[in-house]
């Protein structure tokens, strides 16, 4: 059994809520046969449950499994619920999704709606909810707005809707195509996916645009070819990109002008208030960069900032309308009147146009919820938040341990000073606010190296940071690691992931750290999946598992340049990256393809080595400087493969690297390493990459010199220079950009966060600390 905890959420109880948690298993302990034998329990009682297996062990068995399901939370009080694998009798329960007649209906015992076939330019042909009936129009849009004022509405792709989850408790749909006017122009690609949930009165809708327009007036960018010239394109703001001026939903609640009715608009920020109208008076609130900045809030963005609905109610009608996150993607907007509730997911009134890259996407969230005509405002509040922060169930650390899938990174044995810090070191980091810049932040050291001319140079979560979030989910069962997480991915596959470019070398990969997001180069050293892999095993998002593959198969092409097939001419990190990246897909699909393109990078490592006696970086030109944690991403790749196909001569290399950069870099009488080699940058930095490749000569050797070689990192960084507490000081950048002004950026975390941990572990095996205090 595993236990599932749920920690309070609400001072009101909720009965059949919609939760859903990802389950590591053992390799072996579980197969697709077993799924019929699969319940989830409360006491004696079984409770509605649908299962999806987001990937496998090598010999075939499930190592991720989604569960789904309805469960009953008592009113301010945390509970526990099991997952249990044995023989027992479940009665069936239909699917809430299913065809008909050659139409798609979606019935919840709730809400019914008929959905539109492909070319129509609205979501449902009917809905009906509480006994009233709702015609196509009761949702128009999305629809973008262009600079000269031109509206593009969604119309159903041409494949119609794919149907992702059909289970008795989640239905998931997707459609994908265009926008287009009344004369048949389009405009931007879309993602459109509807989120529906046994009993409930609610759908829940994704909309992701996607900027894949051609633009003719930087033609000469487009056959750029990536190299060490073209460095100096890194921050050139001089990319393609449109302008949009606004997007809207309109939603009819049902109740025209000629009716009598009342309408609320719900805001919060420590408590909610409610702005009441009747009949036609017009309600409207826009969230601004000054909106931000004005609004007093000391919770984690990531989790909770504020609820953004409008709410209708008439004699026969009553529903819910609201934009999740909608502060945190300023600008927003939400209105309704006479006319109906207007849902502006860039406001059109707001003054300035959104910059849009080309080959950039973002997503927006929004819901309809039906509800009954008694419904307090306090249980719509209620309802409102839980929209905005969904329950979010946890597992023990120990599951993940006995499971294996974070290998040595999740343990049980902590030091509690040590665990403090690890807290401060996730959670004090810079952070960007704005629709563009949710789920990254600025990083102030390449600001101050004078890489930028003085503009924000945004990291891209670049260290993998959403990895990290779930490492810190997974050691420490808390709950907002996967909020962490999930914000950070999914500005990830939407902003920093090139979705088209007319440069063949940037389409299907991440870019660097940059102005912007999108003017840095698309290099090896600066890709990463295994945050995408993450997200896609907690919510089976099939957008972040696309993503990771893209960028796999786009590598395979990157390194077929010539500037990656040769020894000492690019820094080691470029191909150390890359082969972490082919391991991580191996590891999630088991395909030899993967492993075998690390197989030249191996080779190129070894020669490397055997030239130079290190893997070394031209820096500055003249000089062939050992930098430390560009070595160690080598090392942990070489090793990586090394445990997969096993070859004697990549043991030897990396204990030669390994002993070479001790001898070279390590300072003796600080008992630290260099940052790097050179004099012109010899500091004492906290980069702590080097005591992973510790580590991993400890687990090579059994020889504790290199444990205790690492110990004065260890301590410089977790001792000698804790972070800053949370700084919840806002400064606003422009009308689209607000930063939390914390004053660390995210890289020093998300470069140091893993090799720390694999450190740590044998910091206490060994001893060196106690447990506890």
């Amino acid at each position: 059994m595993v236990r599932i905890h749920f920690e309070i959420m609400s001072k009101y109880e909720q009965k059949g809520e919609p939760v859903s948690v990802a389950i590591p298993f053992p390799k072996g302990k579980a197969d697709y046969e077993d799924l019929s034998r699969f319940s989830i329990r409360k006491g004696g009682e079984l409770y509605p449950a649908q299962y999806k297996v987001t990937a496998d062990w090598e010999d075939g068995s499930i190592k991720w499994l989604l569960i789904n399901f309805l469960a009953d939370l008592p009113a301010n009080k945390a509970v526990d619920y099991w997952f249990c694998q044995e023989d027992v009798q479940i009665r069936p329960l239909s699917p809430i999704v299913f065809v008909k007649d050659g139409h798609i209906l979606i019935d919840t015992g709730s809400v019914r709606a008929v959905l539109n076939p492909a070319g129509s330019d609205h979501i449902f042909s009917v809905i009906e909810a509480g006994g009233c009936l709702y015609d196509e129009k009761a949702v128009t849009g999305p629809y973008m707005i262009d600079k000269d004022n031109r509206q593009y509405r969604v119309h159903i792709g041409d494949e119609g809707w794919d149907i992702l989850e059909e289970g008795p408790v989640r239905a998931v749909l997707r459609t994908k195509g265009k926008h287009y006017d009344d004369q048949g122009k389009s405009w931007f690609d879309y993602n459109l996916f509807i989120y529906a949930y046994r009993n409930k009165p609610w759908f829940k809708f994704d909309y992701q645009f996607i900027n894949c327009e051609e633009d003719k007036a930087h033609r000469e960018h487009y056959n750029l070819k990536l190299n060490a010239e073209a460095a100096g394109f890194k921050y050139s703001k001089d990319y393609a990109y449109e302008d949009v001026k606004g997007i809207e939903v309109r939603i009819n609640p049902g109740c025209g002008k000629e009716n009598r009715f009342h309408h609320t608009l719900f805001t919060s920020s420590f408590h909610y208030t409610a702005e009441k109208k009747t009949g036609d008076q017009r309600l409207y609130h826009q969230v601004s960069a000054d909106t931000i900045i004005h609004t007093a809030n000391e919770m984690f963005p990531e989790v909770l900032f504020s609820i953004y609905a409008l709410d209708w109610q008439d004699e026969k009608h009553a529903l819910t309308a609201g934009v999740y996150q909608a502060y945190q993607n300023f600008p927003k907007a939400i209105e309704s009147s006479g006319d109906g509730i207007v849902l502006k997911l860039m406001p059109p009134e707001y003054g300035e146009m959104l910059k849009v890259p080309q080959g950039a996407a973002r997503t927006s969230r929004f819901h309809l919820s039906f509800r009954t005509q008694d419904m307090t405002e306090d249980r719509i509040v209620d309802r409102e938040l839980l929209f905005q922060r969904p329950v979010v169930p946890v597992l023990d650390p120990q599951v993940y341990s006995d499971a294996g899938v974070f290998g040595s990174l999740v343990s049980n044995q902590y030091h509690h000073s040590t665990e403090r810090f690890l807290f401060r070191y996730v959670d004090s980091r810079a952070k960007g606010l704005g629709m563009m810049n949710f789920g990254d932040g600025p990083e102030w050291e390449y600001m101050k190296q004078g890489r930028s001319e003085g503009l924000d140079v945004w990291i891209n979560n670049e260290y993998d940071m959403p990895h990290n979030f779930m490492l810190m989910l997974a050691r420490t069962g808390d709950s907002r690691y996967y909020d962490y997480l999930k914000a950070s991915t999914e500005h990830w596959y939407d902003v920093d992931f090139c979705h088209y470019s007319q440069n063949p070398d940037k389409y299907g990969l991440l870019y660097t750290h940059s102005v912007d997001h999108v003017t840095g180069q698309p290099v090896p050293s600066h890709q990463w999946v295994e945050g995408f892999l993450d997200y896609y095993h907690l919510t089976g998002n099939n957008l972040a598992y696309e993503a990771a593959m893209t960028i796999g198969n786009r590598l395979i092409e990157l390194l077929k340049l010539p500037l990656y097939q040769t020894t000492g001419k690019v820094e080691p990190r470029e191909i150390g990256w890359a082969m972490r990246t082919f391991l991580a897909l191996y590891q999630e699909t088991h395909e030899e393809r993967w492993l075998d393109a690390c197989q030249p990078i191996v080779e190129v490592y070894i020669e490397w080595a055997n030239a130079y006696g290190s893997w070394t970086s031209p820096y500055p030109d003249n000089h062939l400087a050992r930098v430390p944690f560009m070595i160690n991403v080598g090392v942990v790749g070489l090793i990586g493969y090394y445990r997969l196909r096993p070859d004697e001569r990549i043991k030897e290399t990396v204990l030669a690297v390994i002993n070479e950069m001790m001898e070279e870099c390590y300072v003796e009488r600080a008992g630290t390493f260099y940052g790097k080699q050179s004099p012109a940058v010899r500091y004492l930095n906290l980069n702590g990459m080097a005591l992973q490749s510790l580590a991993i000569a400890y687990e090579l050797t059994g020889d504790r010199k290199y444990i205790d070689a690492g110990m004065g990192m260890f301590q410089w960084i977790s001792v000698e220079n804790l972070p800053p507490v949370y700084d919840f000081s806002k400064i606003k950048r422009d009308a689209f950009t607000v930063i939390y002004n914390c004053p660390v950026g995210p890289k020093r975390c998300a470069q140091s966060l893993i090799p720390f941990l694999h450190f740590y572990k044998y910091v206490m095996e060994l001893g060196i600390l106690e447990p506890g205090f």
